[in-house]
C-alpha cells in the first residue's frame, strides 16, 4: 500500500469523526433544550403514595371580642333655642354586668372611644376559683363610652364564652323608660331589621373599629315602600378610623319608610354596629331601644320575652318570596295571630294588635328562611311610651346571659320545635357563685316564664346559663324597673342569650403533585 492511499484514508476518518461529533454536540443540544422548555413525565418525578387522599382538621380560635355599647344617647344634643325646648337625656342613669363562662382564661373590658381616658378597664373576676362554677363576673354603673371585652380561652370548648348586658333608664327627659343591649361579637358583615324612619324617629347607626387598622364600610338598605335596594340619600360609603367609630343618621339617608333592612360591610378589618332608635311625638317621650345585629335567617324564629297586653308589630324581611305564619307561644302551645305574605327584597310590617293573655312569645313559621324582629309598646301617663326592640333569638346548645343590677327581670324559654324538650338553667351570683341549678321541661310550641329573682332565694342573679343539647329553644329575658317616676312612667326592654359555642372553621389539605414540577 503506497504512502499516499494511507494519508488520504487518514484524512477521511478525522472528517468522518468531526462530523459525527458535531452531530452527536447538536443532538445533545436539542435534548437539553427540550428538557428546559418541556414538562417532565410525571414518571420521572417523585409522588408522594397518598396522592388521592385529603386530611381534614376542625380548627377554633381561643381569643374573641365583643363590643357593648355605650349608654342610650340622643342623635342631636345641640343647644340652641329655648332651653324648655332643648333635647335632654335627663337623669339616665346606666348599669353594665359582664360574665365570663366555662375555660377562660382571662376577660377584661375596655373602655373605647371618646371618654374612654376617664374610665377603669374592668377584670372579670371567679370570687371562688375553687368551685366548679367557672365563671367569672364584672359590673360597671354609669359608664360613658364604648367598650370591647377581650376574652382568652384555654381552649374553645361548648359552654365557653362571654356576655354582657348594658341597660339605661330615666323618668326624665326625652330618654324616658328603659334601653338596653347585649354585647355583641364583633364581625365584616352586620345585618339589622328596623323600624320607621318617619318625623320624630331618629335611627343612628354606630360602627365601631376596634382594631389598629382603619376600614371602609359600605350600607345597604332595604325600604317597606318598594322592592329592591335602595338609594340611600346619604353616602354609603363610610370610613372607620383604627380604635375609633362612625355615626350615620339612617332616618335621613332613607327617610319616609315604615320599616329598614339594614346591611353594614367591612372590607378590611372586623367592626361592630348598633343602631339607636328614639322616638318623639312633640315634645312627648314615645321610647328608646338599642337595635342589635340579627342572628343568621331562620325558616322557624321565636321573639321570646313578650306579656300580655304588649302592642306588638312584627317586621319581616326575606331575600326570596315566601309565605310565614306569625303565632303567639303560650305554656301551653300556639295561639294564631296572622298569616303573611312576604315580598322578596321588601320589608314586611305586620300588626299584630294587643298580646293575649298568657303570650310569652312571638313565633315565625315560614317555607323559607327570613330575618324577623317585633316592636313591642307599653304606654305610660300623660301620653307617654316606651317600646322594646326584639330580635329573634338564635337557639345553642349552651348559651349565656348577664344582668344588670337596679333593674327587674323575667327570664322566657321558648321552645321552637314540635317535641317536648327538657334544658337546664343555671343561675350565678356576682361572686361566679352557683346559686340553683333547675332542669324545665317545655311542650311542643310552648314557652316557660318566671322572675329572675326567683331562680334564687337569698343571692342577687348575676348571670345565667342554659344548657340545651337539642339546640331547640330559644331564649332571654324581658327588663322593667318599678316605679320609675312613681309608676307613671313606662319602661322594658328585651335582652336575647349569647351564645358560648365555639367559633369552628373546617380546614381540609389534599396532596398536589403539580407542586413539585
Amino acid at each position: 500500500m503506497s504512502r499516499g492511499n494511507a494519508t488520504r484514508r487518514s484524512r477521511r476518518s478525522r472528517v468522518y469523526t468531526a462530523v459525527l461529533g458535531a452531530i452527536t454536540m447538536l443532538v445533545l443540544l436539542a435534548l437539553f433544550a427540550a428538557l428546559m422548555i418541556m414538562p417532565v413525565p410525571i414518571a420521572w418525578v417523585d409522588t408522594v403514595q397518598a396522592k388521592n387522599n385529603a386530611l381534614g382538621q376542625s380548627v377554633s380560635t381561643t381569643q374573641i371580642e365583643s363590643y357593648c355599647p355605650a349608654p342610650m344617647q340622643l342623635a342631636d344634643t345641640g343647644t340652641y333655642g329655648d332651653s324648655a325646648f332643648q333635647a335632654t337625656v335627663g337623669n339616665l342613669s346606666t348599669q353594665e354586668r359582664f360574665a365570663a363562662f366555662g375555660s377562660v382564661y382571662s376577660a377584661t373590658v375596655s373602655p373605647i372611644g371618646a371618654a374612654s381616658a376617664t374610665e377603669p378597664i374592668i377584670t372579670l373576676k371567679d370570687g371562688d376559683p375553687s368551685d366548679d362554677a367557672d365563671v367569672k363576673i364584672g359590673t360597671q354603673s354609669d359608664a360613658q363610652s364604648d367598650s370591647l371585652i377581650d376574652t382568652h380561652m384555654l381552649q374553645a370548648v361548648q359552654g365557653t364564652g362571654t356576655a354582657g348586658t348594658v341597660v339605661s333608664w330615666a323618668d326624665e327627659g326625652d330618654l324616658k323608660g328603659v334601653s338596653a343591649a347585649s354585647c355583641t361579637a364583633t364581625a365584616l358583615s352586620r345585618s339589622f331589621l328596623l323600624t320607621g324612619t318617619g318625623t320624630g324617629t331618629t335611627q343612628q347607626l354606630v360602627v365601631v373599629n376596634p382594631s389598629a387598622k382603619a376600614t371602609t364600610v359600605d350600607i345597604m338598605a332595604w325600604g317597606s315602600e318598594r322592592a329592591g335596594k335602595m338609594a340611600l340619600s346619604t353616602q354609603s360609603t363610610v370610613s372607620v378610623p383604627a380604635k375609633g367609630e362612625t355615626s350615620v343618621d339612617l332616618s335621613a339617608a332613607a327617610e319616609k319608610q315604615n320599616g329598614l333592612y339594614v346591611t353594614v360591610s367591612s372590607k378590611e378589618t372586623p367592626i361592630a354596629a348598633m343602631v339607636r332608635t328614639v322616638s318623639m311625638d312633640g315634645l312627648t317621650s314615645q321610647g328608646s331601644d338599642f337595635a342589635v345585629p340579627l342572628a343568621a335567617e331562620s325558616d322557624t324564629a321565636a321573639v321570646p320575652a313578650i306579656a300580655s297586653g304588649d302592642a306588638v308589630t312584627a317586621y319581616l324581611f326575606a331575600h326570596e318570596q315566601t309565605k310565614t305564619t306569625l303565632s303567639w307561644v303560650t305554656n301551653h302551645g300556639l295561639v294564631s295571630a296572622k298569616n303573611v305574605e312576604v315580598e322578596a327584597g321588601k320589608v314586611q310590617i305586620v300588626d299584630l294588635g294587643k298580646a293575649p293573655n298568657g303570650a310569652l312569645g312571638v313565633l315565625s313559621t315560614a317555607e323559607d328562611a327570613l330575618s324577623f324582629s317585633v316592636r313591642a309598646v307599653r304606654s305610660g301617663e300623660n301620653g307617654q311610651a316606651d317600646f322594646a326592640l326584639g330580635q329573634a333569638s338564635a337557639p345553642a346548645a349552651y348559651s349565656g346571659l348577664a344582668l344588670a343590677d337596679d333593674v327587674d327581670a323575667d327570664v322566657t324559654l321558648v321552645n321552637v320545635t314540635n317535641v317536648k324538650q327538657t334544658v337546664t338553667i343555671t343561675a350565678y351570683d356576682e361572686t361566679g357563685k352557683k346559686t340553683d341549678d333547675r332542669d324545665i321541661t317545655l311542650d311542643a310550641n310552648s314557652a316557660w316564664s318566671d322572675a329572675v329573682s326567683d331562680l334564687s332565694q337569698h343571692d342577687t342573679v348575676a348571670a345565667l346559663r342554659l344548657e340545651d343539647k337539642s339546640g331547640a329553644v330559644a331564649w332571654g329575658v324581658r327588663l322593667g324597673r318599678d316605679g320609675l317616676g312613681d309608676g307613671a312612667v313606662a319602661g322594658l326592654a328585651m335582652v336575647n342569650a349569647s351564645s358560648l359555642m365555639p367559633s369552628t372553621a373546617y380546614v381540609w389539605t389534599r396532596a398536589d403533585d403539580a407542586i413539585v414540577r
